[in-house]
């Protein structure tokens, strides 16, 4: 293209706002609502390989009736404040089939010096931990002192290092990896921490669980372990639990995000198709309507091919435009409301790393840029293919 073709293509854009303006917001928004599609599925896939690799247990111990029975705490990090009976621990242990269990305690404070809101934590015993120990030790490597605390990724501290709760300060030793969930907004502390802190509390007459009485059990199962066996001899010890499985553990969330997918790609789509024929019914209502212009450009030496660069030029800029406008929008929502998607949706969100999200980002430029050029492209053939003598003769 010269700039001859350069100057009629930003001319004719600007001589029809309404039209280009239309154009470039029916693309943003088909380019926002891909890239969120793309950047919405990534996130969840990475939050759900995230979230499997850091459930190393095969059965889960809750109260019945507790808010982890639909959604662990292990996945979601919604709490439950009902407890288990003090003894379910050293019974499990003994039970035919259970190769390690561990105890976790769970309660949330309004009381501190990093949030605006409440602030779950999370009780572990260092010595027997085989789910929380782990993940901790990609960012922390040394032992527990009394008095510290491990930070979800989400948590701020300020530069003393330390947190406050009741008036008592902890020391943050760490910063946990990033999970995509409400455990990046959680305080993990061992059982004497815990200890600590429920003693600061009861100092300010508040009392979170029954001493010593744990939130949830976590165990592994010996290798050929009949799970059902199991669940029936600690229902038949015990009222009011539920024993979870492994594999449901993961159910209801990998339903719950697979719907979600599909919701958000259906919509992606939706927006697509509507813009591609927007595109396509604009560029034809406007070469039907600029004829005498192309014929007269004809007739001062453009060819058809110069034509035909002139309306896809045209198409091109307003894609462009909006899907650079639409990706901006996208990432920007996506980063600013990613806490709130995790707290609404209950779902694993975490996001992709920065060369993913870059790569997604030129996708969900090209392929509205593509689609809605290729749109104009059979009227661009038209308008080079446009006869002279009747286009002016229509026109007188």
């Amino acid at each position: 293209m010269n700039q001859i073709i350069l100057r009629i293509i930003y001319t004719n854009f600007w001589r029809h706002p309404f039209r280009s303006i239309g154009l470039v917001i029916l693309t943003a928004v088909a380019s926002a609502t891909l890239l969120s599609s793309a950047l919405f599925s990534e996130s969840l896939d990475a939050g759900l390989e995230q979230l499997s690799s850091r459930m190393g247990a095969d059965l889960l111990i809750v109260p019945y009736g507790s808010e982890a029975k639909d959604q662990p705490v292990l996945l979601q990090g919604e709490l439950s404040h009902r407890t288990l009976p003090r003894e379910i621990l050293e019974f499990t242990r003994k039970t035919p089939g259970i190769k390690i269990a561990t105890s976790q305690f769970y309660f949330s404070t309004l009381g501190s010096s990093c949030c605006d809101k409440k602030v779950n934590i999370i009780g572990f015993d260092s010595k027997t931990d085989f789910t929380i120990k782990p993940w901790i030790r990609k960012t922390y490597k040394k032992d527990f002192p009394i008095g510290s605390v491990i930070a979800g990724s989400d948590i701020q501290v300020d530069e003393s290092g330390k947190i406050k709760f009741f008036d008592q300060e902890f020391t943050v030793v760490a910063h946990l990896e990033r999970m995509g969930n409400k455990l990046d907004q959680a305080i993990f502390a061992d059982v004497g921490t815990i200890e600590i802190l429920q003693k600061a509390a009861k100092e300010k007459g508040i009392n979170f669980i029954s001493e010593g009485e744990p939130s949830a059990i976590l165990a592994n199962l010996e290798k050929g372990a009949d799970f059902e066996k199991i669940s029936q001899t600690l229902h038949e010890k015990f009222d009011n639990i539920h024993v979870i499985p492994r594999k449901d553990l993961f159910d209801n969330v990998i339903a719950t995000a697979g719907s979600f997918k599909i919701i958000v790609w259906v919509i992606a789509v939706f927006f697509l198709i509507v813009s591609i024929a927007a595109v396509s019914i604009a560029f034809s209502i406007s070469a039907n309507e600029r004829k005498r212009e192309f014929a007269t450009l004809r007739v001062i030496g453009f060819t058809q091919k110069r034509l035909e660069h002139i309306v896809l030029g045209e198409s091109l800029l307003a894609t462009i435009i909006g899907t650079v406008v639409g990706a901006f929008i996208s990432v920007f929502a996506t980063l600013s409301f990613r806490v709130f998607i995790i707290d609404s949706l209950s779902v694993p969100f975490l996001l992709p790393s920065a060369l993913t999200i870059f790569a997604i980002i030129i996708v969900a430029i090209f392929i509205p840029t593509i689609t809605g050029t290729g749109a104009a492209y059979r009227i661009a053939k038209q308008v080079g293919r446009l006869d002279v003598y009747s286009a002016l003769k229509e026109e007188t």
